[in-house]
């Protein structure tokens, strides 16, 4: 599973008049908004709600993920975000919710709207020492993380829950748990395969290929089945012998059948390399935008598109419903401490709104310090 503060997330409106089976392709269209990259360079999922009236997006960005992950998925059943159990009706409450996994801590509030979080928040559990120092213990880091969620999210009490990230398969349904301070369970919650395939990290290619291979190993499962059905009514020698040399046929057939599959397998590997390449290059890292989001303030500016010029220059492609906006805008960039100058240029203003070009100076070195002292 994905550890939660490598995330960012939404809980989204679905319009009620949206036809039926549409939520899909809207969800990904609000994802892709919200985000400052396109969607092949994210990992994403999102979950319904039962009444189809909202959605919840989640999406990382791929070089967050180790290659050597990325090289299990396919063994795997899915690939999920490990706060999926905060996402079911049963972690609804008056109350908010940190969840706490092997990797993060992650705080969620809700209200009347929806079953599905109405907010946000996570962080990084520390499980390394610095040189010379001890790990915090977990109960002083969950204090921490609890006082600054609260602030975060406006709530005043949070229920405090140890998530079982481990699910347990019954059928084609998925379980997970999760227990109090005192081991005792407090919840258990079920995921459809279906939902589970909406909520599945990887990419779009990656899960249609795993949906084909589980409902031709559905389909052997059944005919294994019922040819044993078949050998346990007759046992008769010669039937028996008979049926068995039936059986062998058919594996081979399936066998057969199964090429294609690998052949398929084999072409993915150029989309593979291409991805890799993707991976292994010298893109700036996604915390240098995060650091800017507190200055958008949406709806009021949206960012179309970035670009880099060298390691301290992001230039910003973005549009306001009016100039005021934008000069609002720019004055907040102004004030930020790590930004040298701001640049506005090629701006129009229409009356369905104003787009400019926003060139972003950082101060020499605020990059890395805002990306965490590395790249």
């Amino acid at each position: 599973m994905a550890p939660a503060h490598w995330f960012f997330c939404r809980r989204i409106e679905i319009p009620s008049d949206l036809d039926k089976g549409e939520e899909e392709g809207f969800a990904l269209l609000e994802l892709e908004a919200l985000s400052p990259f396109p969607l092949d360079h994210l990992h994403y999922g999102y979950r319904l709600d039962k009444a189809g009236r909202f959605a919840f997006v989640f999406a990382a960005y791929k070089r967050r993920f180790e290659k050597v992950d990325q090289a299990a998925w396919k063994r795997g059943d899915a690939v999920l975000p490990d706060f999926l159990l905060a996402l079911h009706a049963a972690a609804r409450s008056e109350e908010g919710l940190v969840l706490v996994t092997e990797k993060s801590f992650a705080a969620f509030s809700f209200d009347d709207s929806s079953e599905l979080p109405a907010s946000f928040y996570a962080e990084a559990r520390q499980l390394d020492a610095e040189e010379g120092e001890e790990v915090p213990s977990l109960k002083s880091q969950l204090n921490r993380f609890e006082s600054i969620a609260k602030s975060r999210l406006g709530i005043s009490r949070l229920r405090i829950w140890y998530a079982n990230t481990e699910a347990k398969w019954i059928g084609q349904t998925a379980w997970f748990g999760a227990v109090d301070s005192s081991e005792s369970p407090v919840a258990r919650a079920d995921f459809s395969r279906s939902q589970l395939w909406k909520a599945d990290l990887r990419d779009p290619e990656q899960i249609e290929l795993a949906q084909k291979e589980e409902r031709q190993n559905a389909i052997l499962w059944k005919g294994l089945g019922a040819l044993a059905a078949l050998v346990a009514l007759i046992l008769l020698g010669e039937v028996y012998w008979g049926a068995s040399s039936a059986y062998l046929s058919y594996r081979n057939s399936k066998i057969a059948e199964r090429t294609p599959l690998v052949e398929e397998i084999q072409g993915l590997q150029s989309t593979s390399n291409t991805l890799r390449g993707f991976l292994e290059s010298d893109l700036q890292p996604f915390e240098m935008i995060e650091a800017l989001l507190p200055m958008q303030q949406h709806p009021d500016i949206i960012y179309r598109k970035f670009e880099t010029e060298g390691p301290d220059v992001l230039v910003i492609d973005a549009r306001a419903n009016n100039q005021t906006q934008v000069t609002e805008f720019k004055k907040r960039l102004d004030r930020f401490d790590k930004i040298s100058s701001v640049e506005l240029s090629k701006q129009v203003n229409k009356p369905t709104g104003s787009t400019f070009t926003a060139t972003i100076r950082f101060k020499f070195g605020a990059f890395y310090q805002l990306a965490g002292g590395t790249q």
